[in-house]
């Protein structure tokens, strides 16, 4: 899955905020640590007239790898 690929700072400037009344950013770390954001194409058009986040879209895009999901609990 390919996605823009967000600096730490980055990551803090966008994290939890809101782009639209009801909708926010949230990243995800791949398995690396590296900061992740994936955004819809309407995301992405909501986005590209707001110079508050339009930075976004000229980040660098990369592959998400994802983390392994944790083991189950064993079945009692």
């Amino acid at each position: 899955m390919i996605g823009y690929i967000l600096t730490q700072s980055e990551y803090d400037q966008v994290q939890g905020q809101f782009y639209t009344e009801y909708e926010f950013f949230n990243c995800v770390a791949d398995i690396n640590g590296v900061w992740f954001l994936f955004l819809s194409t309407q995301d992405k058009e909501t986005i590209l007239n707001d110079p508050t986040w339009n930075w976004i879209l000229t980040l660098p895009e990369g592959e998400y790898i994802a983390p392994p999901a944790p083991p189950f609990p064993p079945v009692v």
